[in-house]
């Protein structure tokens, strides 16, 4: 027992002995470091400059930002702050000097405004670079359209009633001019319907990431809508009509009527009239090789999806006409 409360003792004074040698060492640390701080130093340090007042109608064509180095001048401990906690530079573009094309920052213009945001007690002795170019362009706004990016399949005897179409079907850019120019439109990201057979509605982005980061988009997504029905085939039968006959002649032909076959909604099946179609052959076609007249399908109601005539050619006979 007592052996053991020897051994206690023991580590306890070796304890204290190490945490008076540990507070030496971080005593004599504090005090190096702020013999050091107190030394007078000369350090170049980086600090980013950030635009304001630029004007409403204009952009600057690179969003790369700008930096100086300034070389400044004073106790250590009066540098350290501009180490941890760097300031942002402002630059007033409304006092700077531009031609067409071009802002120019100057270290000669801008030095009375760049000593302000540091310490009366540091000193500044240098800044490089000594001009800095700002390239810019006037901000337009484009109306362009956006173009669906679709891969679909549907169920059998399933289609599209009309097209896909997007809302909004344009969407609103702004941005230089030089950089709007090349751009015409806008794709949606590509999306993928499969075994269809219920009308579609799905908002989807926009194609976007390859264009410059200097556009700002009145929208990034946009709503893809397509009306899907069940489709069947039908026939009618529609009168064919010679044009630019001349008109001393006379020209005869069978048959009069050709069979169109068409591809419609159910919902739009008993719509479809055969007055709808129009079927025509053109007299000024015709050739000493052709010895038959072609028809071709005029017109079709906008409910048919497809439609193609049953017979493509068939033969005539002309005669002058009698006086």
């Amino acid at each position: 027992m007592i052996n053991k409360n020897k051994t206690i003792k023991s580590n306890l004074v070796q304890g204290k002995r190490l945490n008076v040698f540990v507070l030496f060492l971080v005593l004599s640390f504090l005090i190096s470091l702020l013999v050091k701080l107190s030394n007078t130093y000369t350090q170049t340090l980086k600090f980013e400059l950030v635009p304001t007042q630029l004007l409403s109608n204009e952009v600057l064509i690179s969003n790369a930002s700008k930096s100086i180095k300034v070389t400044l001048s004073g106790k250590g401990f009066e540098l350290l702050k501009y180490y941890i906690y760097p300031p942002k530079i402002e630059v007033d573009f409304s006092q700077l000097n531009k031609d067409k094309a071009l802002y120019y920052w100057t270290e000669r213009s801008q030095f009375e405004h760049i000593i302000n945001y540091f310490d009366e007690k540091i000193t500044l002795k240098s800044i490089n670079p000594d001009t800095i170019l700002y390239p810019y362009d006037r901000q337009f706004i484009k109306k362009i359209p956006v173009e669906i990016a679709v891969k679909s399949s549907f169920a059998a005897g399933y289609d599209l009633v009309q097209p896909f179409r997007s809302e909004p079907d344009s969407i609103t850019l702004m941005g230089p001019e030089s950089v709007l120019k090349t751009i015409n439109a806008v794709r949606t990201k590509t999306t993928t319907f499969t075994a269809v057979n219920t009308t579609i509605n799905k908002v989807v982005g926009l194609d976007i990431k390859n264009k410059s980061n200097q556009l700002t988009y009145s929208h990034k997504k946009v709503s893809i809508h397509a009306e899907v029905d069940k489709f069947t085939e039908g026939t009618v039968s529609v009168p064919v009509t010679i044009v630019n006959v001349p008109e001393n002649l006379t020209i005869n032909f069978f048959p009069k009527e050709i069979r169109v076959l068409f591809y419609t909604s159910l919902k739009a099946y008993n719509s479809v009239k055969a007055h709808q179609f129009s079927v025509e052959c053109d007299f000024n076609a015709l050739t000493t090789d052709n010895k038959y007249l072609n028809p071709l399908l005029v017109t079709q109601p906008k409910t048919v999806k497809t439609a193609k005539l049953e017979t493509t050619e068939f033969e005539y006979v002309i005669t002058p006409k009698n006086d």
